[in-house]
């Protein structure tokens, strides 16, 4: 899934799923509203697939970037590094953890 479009009332909003996600809260909450509301089903198990697998990556990335971290002495620099890496990983990964349960809080109903 390339694009999400939500079709709604008065128009339509289209997100580019891997520009868009993850998002903060404040504008997750905007959009689970929209994809909630005016989604199919099977438009959700899609984006949410999308979504699991993107936050598979964040997972698979701070584990590579924890394992090269312990690679050097504890105050170099390149540890230094690729612990700022998994840090910043580790904020998106959360964040798409979050966009998820969003969207998976607010089904049809």
């Amino acid at each position: 899934m390339e694009r999400l479009r939500i079709e709604y009332g008065t128009g339509y909003m289209e997100l580019i799923v891997e520009a868009f996600f993850p998002c903060k809260m404040p504008a997750m909450r905007k959009a689970a509203k929209l994809i909630n509301q005016y989604c199919s089903d099977e438009t959700r198990v899609e984006l949410l697939s999308e979504l699991r697998e993107m936050a598979d990556g964040y997972k698979a990335l701070c584990e590579m970037y924890t394992d090269k971290a312990e690679g050097f002495p504890v105050d170099s620099l390149e540890r230094r590094h690729w612990r700022a890496q998994f840090n910043k990983t580790e904020v998106l990964r959360k964040r798409m953890e979050n966009n998820i349960r969003l969207i998976l809080g607010g089904g049809k109903g």
